[in-house]
């Protein structure tokens, strides 16, 4: 039973998330395909792969960057019940023996996973090992309504054998970003979407007293805001914040925090406020310079491209005056790269 409902919550990904638009319609790469056939992908997509000539790649891309998490996961069903095999596994193996192997193992992992299985699978990866990126807790847990967050924090106790996501969040973060993460996994975020004027001006003249701001100090107010106020509610404040100060969001929390802090409520205002420009950096972030950060770069192809990865795209270009498609390309290579590639809905 608990399986099944995190299937059918990694159904609908645009209503699940909270994410703020500043493009009135964001637009995605990735939409359900109609007419769509799951006993027929099935076999196809078995077919490629099991050729006596020899694989096809470019069929299985084709599928498989065309079809919603929701196809996809229909697919995989029909294609275990046919063939007694792991849709997965099999997608898996066109990466063996390549230099990105484990990267492409992660991508078609995730892509036959609901949504909230692989936000924690993302947040796990962010606090294991020495230190912690704080930015890709709040990026998520801050763009999440209360819904996905409950059904996040189920996933990753059925993933990581019973753990607890709260009190991992609580180990691996400290002082005003901690109070924020666990007033967030409350998951009590007001869900309306109409603003109350009156509400806003006094979380407006909380955070900003005879043009004294002290979040460093008291961070208790903002938490609320972030934490606790709808996402309509939370852009006013923002933009009242900075018809008031003359700065952005933005420069107000970096003047405000530090360190690691400064990096986790960073993320969470831009996402919350410019997500798709946000988005663009992230993705740049991942890709320039040498080497490449493949969980960034899986997780923003993936969890984006039924929401807005289209306008992300748009956004990067205009950006770092580069396509995005061909900023991966010179920075992955073989199955993995047009895997990538085909999402953002560009070709090899």
């Amino acid at each position: 039973m608990a399986r099944l409902v995190l299937l059918l919550s990694g159904f609908a990904l645009c209503a699940s998330v909270g994410h703020a638009q500043n493009d009135p319609k964001p637009k995605p790469t990735v939409f359900p395909a109609s007419p769509f056939d799951a006993e027929a992908d099935a076999d196809n997509l078995h077919e490629a792969m099991n050729s006596q000539q020899q694989s096809n790649p470019l069929a299985i891309e084709s599928i498989l960057s065309r079809r919603s998490l929701k196809q996809r996961l229909q697919i995989a069903e029909k294609y275990k019940q046919s063939f007694r095999k792991n849709l997965e596994n099999d997608v898996s193996k066109f990466a063996e023996n390549c230099l990105v192997c484990s990267s492409f193992g992660q991508m078609s992992e995730l892509m036959f996973s609901p949504l909230p299985v692989q936000y924690s699978h993302h947040l796990s990866k962010a606090m294991v090992g020495p230190g912690t990126t704080e930015s890709v807790l709040t990026e998520i847990l801050c763009g999440s309504k209360n819904n996905m967050i409950r059904n996040i924090t189920q996933a990753y106790a059925e993933r990581y054998d019973g753990k607890s996501l709260l009190a991992d969040l609580e180990d691996e973060t400290s002082s005003d970003l901690k109070k924020l993460l666990v007033l967030l996994m409350r998951a009590n975020r007001s869900e309306t979407y109409q603003v109350n004027a009156q509400a806003v001006n006094d979380d407006v003249l909380a955070l900003f007293n005879n043009t004294d701001i002290n979040w460093c100090e008291d961070s208790s107010r903002l938490n609320e805001v972030l934490a606790l106020r709808s996402f309509p509610h939370v852009r006013r404040v923002f933009h009242e914040l900075s018809r008031k100060t003359g700065k952005t969001i933005t420069d107000i929390v970096n003047e405000q925090f530090y360190f690691g802090n400064k990096k986790g409520y960073v993320a969470c205002v831009r996402v919350m406020q410019e997500p798709q420009e946000y988005f663009a950096d992230v993705l740049n972030d991942a890709i320039k310079g040498l080497g490449t950060n493949d969980d960034a770069l899986i997780r923003v192809t993936l969890t984006r491209s039924e929401i807005d990865l289209e306008t992300i795209s748009e956004k990067y270009e205009q950006k770092y005056g580069d396509s995005v498609i061909d900023s991966i390309k010179r920075d992955t290579g073989g199955t993995y790269r047009k895997m990538l590639t085909a999402f953002f809905g560009g070709d090899d």
